[in-house]
Formats: C-alpha cells, sequence, structure tokens
C-alpha cells in the first residue's frame, strides 16, 4: 500500500499525491461516460495545468478532504472521494466522489469509499451533516446513496445543464445521530 490513510476490506483512501496528475486521473474528466451525470463538467478538455491548478487548491485548501481511492489488491488509483465546503461553524460539509476507472463501477468500490469517507466525517471531523447533490436520473447513485443513509431533503428544478439539456438535482443528506444509530444497528 503506498501510504494509506484509512484502510477499508478493498480499498483504502490516502492523500492525492503530484503523480496521480500523470495517471488515469487526468482522462477521467475528458470521458464524457465518466462524468455524464456530474454536477459540473468541464466546459473545455483538461489540461495538465487545469489539473496542477485543482491539485494545488484541493490539498491546501482548509475547507476541503479529499482522498484518493486506492484497489488494495493492485494499488491502483481508481477514483476520489472527499468531503468538501466543510463549514466550521455548522460542522457540515458537502460529500462528492468518482470512481473514474469504469471496470470498478457497480463492483462496491464506491459504496465503501462513501462509507469510510462518512465514518471519517463523523467521527474524526466531528461533523454534524454530511450532505450531497446528484442528477436525479442517476437512479443508481442515488439507490447508493440511500444504502449508505443518506435521506433525500428536496429537488431543485433544472439546476443543471448537462448533455444539452437541464436535469433536476436531488439534494440528500446524513446526520450524525442518524450515522451513529445506523452504525450501532437501531
Amino acid at each position: 500500500m503506498y501510504h494509506p490513510f484509512i484502510v477499508g476490506k478493498k480499498i483504502y483512501l490516502r492523500g492525492l499525491e503530484k503523480s496521480d496528475l500523470s495517471g488515469n486521473m487526468f482522462q477521467w474528466v475528458n470521458d464524457p461516460e465518466v462524468t455524464y451525470y456530474m454536477m459540473m463538467r468541464g466546459e473545455k478538455p483538461n489540461s495538465m495545468e487545469l489539473m496542477e491548478e485543482e491539485y494545488e487548491r484541493l490539498t491546501k485548501s482548509k475547507n476541503d478532504v479529499v482522498f484518493g481511492i486506492v484497489d488494495k489488491r493492485t494499488d491502483t488509483l481508481i477514483g476520489r472521494v472527499g468531503i468538501y465546503e466543510i463549514n466550521r461553524t455548522s460542522h457540515s460539509g458537502e460529500f462528492r466522489i468518482i470512481i473514474g476507472e469504469k471496470e470498478y463501477w457497480n463492483k462496491g468500490y464506491g459504496a465503501e469509499a462513501a462509507k469510510l469517507t462518512i465514518q471519517y466525517g463523523f467521527e474524526t471531523l466531528n461533523l454534524n451533516k454530511v450532505w450531497l447533490f446528484a442528477n436525479a436520473e442517476n437512479k443508481g447513485a442515488i439507490k447508493a446513496y440511500e444504502n449508505a443513509g443518506f435521506v433525500h431533503e428536496g429537488i431543485l428544478r433544472q439546476e443543471i445543464y448537462r448533455n444539452g439539456r437541464y436535469y433536476d438535482a436531488v439534494r440528500m443528506s446524513i446526520l450524525r445521530d442518524e450515522y451513529f444509530a445506523r452504525k450501532e444497528g437501531k
């Protein structure tokens, strides 16, 4: 394992490394299949300069905690996950995830990364709420978030413009007491 921070069954989470920029992570943002349901997709092709700017912003931010998702078996970086825009007053943050390596889709890797990140948010960062937005048509992601304990808060109508049309966004969250009740099996 290469600098693990949180270790799970199939994956481990680690900090992003500068060397990740020249790997497959660069291409994920350019792949329309990977980014199809993302809330924000670049309006221009990815470049090394853009990747370096994002890397600098993420690694220096005091309000974002972002991890690389790594397959334990192969040490392959398969995605990234994090809690963004952490508000220290309200003890809340936004959950975001991308599994960029398509061969890892629908095999539980994203679910495990979500579980580990949410646990980190409540048990280490002492958050009270972790929230997210999802494209309302991304039924698989919404089901996975529900399975992780997120509940629906509302719909933002025509919030996302992607793929030549507008989509509704689903706002979901999990609260600290809900997380610990699920953990204790209540």
